[in-house]
């Protein structure tokens, strides 16, 4: 079994779930409001009036469980759903399981 995390753009989350909506693979689906930066550090100006302050940006992270068949495919249904081709689109990480109690 494999955790697909995804980091992306919060107005983003809905199509993503649209893209893993009806996917009889998709085990669990995990969503959390974050804060962060990566590539995109040098536009956080962007976002100097946030009462956070300018060093995190707003996103979502998303993350399902899948068997490890389905990993690819969950990866580019997230993908397709949150790509906007745009710098700050976010990261898709995969990370296998052990176990699971």
């Amino acid at each position: 079994m494999v955790r697909i995390v995804a980091i992306l753009r919060p107005y983003r989350l809905k199509d993503a779930l649209a893209q893993l909506r009806d996917r009889q693979w998709v085990q669990h689906i995990h969503v959390q409001e974050v804060r962060g930066y990566g590539m995109q550090k040098e536009h956080l100006e962007d976002y100097s009036g946030d009462d956070v302050g300018m060093e995190f940006l707003p996103k979502i992270r998303l993350e399902i469980l899948v068997e490890d068949l389905f990993a690819k495919l969950a990866m580019e249904a997230i993908a397709a759903g949150a790509r906007t081709g745009r710098m700050g689109d976010g990261k898709i990480f995969l990370i296998r399981e052990v176990a699971a109690v």
